[in-house]
Order: structure tokens, then sequence, then C-alpha cells
């Protein structure tokens, strides 16, 4: 993003309605993020996987109905209505700690019930998001969307860390439950036309999987996400606990430690961005980039040595995620909402997965062993992205070769 035409989609009041209510949401709700990991670990650090995954595995298998239902009906007050149900769950948290009762089964619960409701809001809003400005500002809206999510995270992994240390638990839920009043506020101001009606998900899932399978420079990027997004990208289950027994972290720790990894890939984002369409071996180079912030991490003996892996771990992981979209973006325009659910389900797919593996791989092989298998999943991703360069390079032959033929 760069230049003033970077913020054209700010001119539309509806835009900008949207995103203060992003600023008010997204930073409480990653304050919420640093609050339940310490919960969780307070109670039981094993646990910490199957909690992400139930936040995750709902959007997974519900995700394409969900998606088929934003296309039928009015997003905005699917948006609101999703919104209102994530204030909720935030509020029966708060609840729960306030009366001394927020036990295993009932974060495990209202993590379930977050998941579902998370599984409507997501597509919802992705939906809404180029409604509220022109289609030529479109993509510009969806850059500002995302910016704003990442910067939100990071302050809210701060926030999160200072809340917790001066307000404690129940507060830092409530005032997550009060963001999303605010932000339910915001989405009732906006007006906006009628939901277009779209082809029905599931099908558009299995031709956007034969399309990825017969384009191999499209494929290649999602396979090496898939095996990265699984066992690398797990730091929400990860962290907590490396932090917790390797330094006796408390939760302002744990919250910096969080603070480090979204900062990071805010950088790597921002510097993503604005190198544009990645290279031929760009792929393969930021996999080895991550790769090597794995091991600084797994071996790191100080929590300043910890703090810099886990930021070169979200510049890495969030500079290849920018990459793999523009990629796939340069699918047909007729397979491009295919291409994106296929790219959706990969990456909630990983990290419902994902999190049961780093749990286990905690409790069998040590806290530090997360982060060794990154490591090599990183490498691995390295020689597949190889194939993306190889593909990349067969492309640019054939095209070649017909300009000279004509």
């Amino acid at each position: 993003m760069g230049g003033p035409s970077a913020l054209l989609p700010l001119r539309s009041s509806a835009f900008r309605r949207y995103l203060l209510g992003q600023l008010a949401s997204v930073p409480c709700s990653w304050a919420q993020v640093v609050a339940l990991a310490w919960v969780v670990v307070d109670l039981a650090p094993a646990a910490m996987g199957w909690v992400v995954t139930l936040q995750f595995l709902p959007s997974l298998l519900l995700g394409p109905w969900f998606g088929a239902v934003a296309d039928r009906y009015d997003r905005r007050r699917l948006l609101m209505a999703a919104e209102a149900g994530l204030g909720l769950v935030a509020l029966a948290y708060a609840a729960a700690s306030i009366a001394d009762v927020l036990t295993l089964p009932v974060v495990c619960l209202l993590s379930a019930i977050w998941g579902v409701v998370n599984a409507l809001d997501t597509p919802a809003r992705r939906a809404l998001v180029p409604m509220l400005v022109p289609p030529a500002h479109a993509p510009g809206a969806s850059a500002l969307s995302g910016t704003v999510m990442l910067v939100g995270m990071t302050a809210g992994s701060g926030l999160g860390a200072l809340a917790l240390a001066h307000v404690g638990v129940a507060a830092t839920f409530t005032l997550n439950a009060v963001s999303f009043l605010a932000d339910v506020a915001l989405l009732a101001t906006i007006r906006v036309g009628p939901s277009p009606r779209l082809a029905r998900a599931p099908r558009q899932i299995r031709d956007g999987f034969r399309y990825l399978w017969h384009t191999p420079h499209l494929r290649t990027p999602l396979l090496a996400l898939a095996v990265v997004a699984t066992f690398a990208f797990t730091f929400q289950v990860a962290v907590p606990i490396f932090i917790r027994a390797t330094f006796d972290g408390g939760a302002s720790l744990i919250g910096t430690a969080f603070t480090a990894v979204t900062a990071g890939s805010l950088v790597g984002t921002l510097v993503a961005a604005a190198r544009g369409m990645p290279g031929r071996h760009t792929l393969a180079r930021t996999n080895l980039a991550m790769a090597a912030a794995m091991t600084v991490t797994a071996t790191a003996p100080t929590v300043p040595i910890a703090l810099i892996g886990l930021a070169g771990i979200g510049i890495a992981w969030s500079f290849f995620l920018t990459s793999v979209i523009t990629i796939l973006q340069t699918a047909e325009p007729a397979m491009m909402g295919r291409v994106m659910s296929l790219f959706a389900l990969v990456l909630l797919g990983g990290t419902a997965l994902g999190g049961p593996i780093a749990s286990a791989l905690t409790t069998v092989a040590g806290v530090r062993a997360p982060f060794v298998l990154g490591a090599t999943a990183a490498a691995v991703a390295v020689a597949i992205s190889w194939r993306h360069a190889a593909s990349s390079a067969d492309r640019a032959s054939r095209h070649v070769t017909a300009v000279d033929a004509g």
C-alpha cells in the first residue's frame, strides 16, 4: 500500500465507519486471545491446542455453507448478528471468570460457540467490504482492512498484557464485549445496496479444486501453505506454553511475546505489499527465513533472543502468506472466488489440525519441540516452493516462445 490512491476507499463514509468499528473491536479481541491463553495455560497447558481447534474447526466445516448464507442474505445484518454473538461469548467468559467457574470444560464450550459464530462473521465481513466502496476501490479497501486488522492484532496483544496485569481476566473479557457493542452500533449506521446472489458454495469449492489441480503455478504455493499452516504456524498454542515453561513468564510476558509475533506480521505484510508480485524464488527464500527464525526461537537461551526469533517468525509468515495471496490472485477472474475459498479452507484447516499436534509435542518432546517441527516444515516448504520457481520459469518460457512465434 502506498501513495494517495491507497487511501481512496476512505472517501466512502460507510467504509470509514466500518474501519472505526474494526479499530474498536480488533485490539480488544486480541486482548481476549492473550487473556484466554493465560487462562488455559494456567488450567491445563496440554489443552491449549484443542481450545484453538475448537475455535477454528467450525470455520473449516461450516465456512462454505455460511459463505452461501452470506451470498443470499443481507451481509450487513449478518455481520451485525455475528458481532453481537461474539460480544455475548466475551460476556459469558467474563461472567464465568467473575463467578469463578471458568473451568476447562466451560472454556472449551465457549470456544466452540465462538468458533461457530466466527464461521459466519468471516465470510459476511469479506463479502461486505467490497460493497462499501466503488468497484475500482475494492482492492484498496481490502488492503486497508487487512492493515487495520494487523495493527489491531499488534496493539491488542500489548493491550491484553496490560489489561491482565492491571485489571484482571474478567475485565479484559468485559472490555472485548463492550468493543463489539461499539462495532454493532457503527454497522447499524451503514447503508448498502442489496447483496448479489452467487453460485452455491459446494460447487464453487469443487470447481476451484479442479482448476487448481490443473494449474501448477497456483497449486504449488497452496501446497506449501498447507504444510506451513499445519506444522509451523502454531504460535497461538506454542507461544504461551513456551514462555510459561521456559522463562517462567506470566501474563505480561506472554502478551509481549504475542506482540512480537503480530508486530513482525505487520512489518512482513507491509514489505510484501510494497514489493508487489513475488519473484520466482520469493516463496523459497521466505520459507528459508522462516526456518531460520524458528530455529532461533527453538534454541533461544534468553527472553530477548526468543522475542527476536518470534518477531522473525511473524515477518516471514506474513510475507509468505501475502505472497501466496498475491500469486493466487493471478487466477482467472471467473475462478477467483473459488480459488480464494480453497485458500481459506487450507489456512483454517491447517490451523485446526496444527493446534493438537503442537500441544501433543509439548507433552512428549518438550515445549521447544513445536518450533523444531516448524523449522522442519518450513524447510519442506522450501523444497515445494522451488517447484513454483520451476513452473514460473516454464510459464515465462512458453510465453516468450508464443510471442516469438507470433
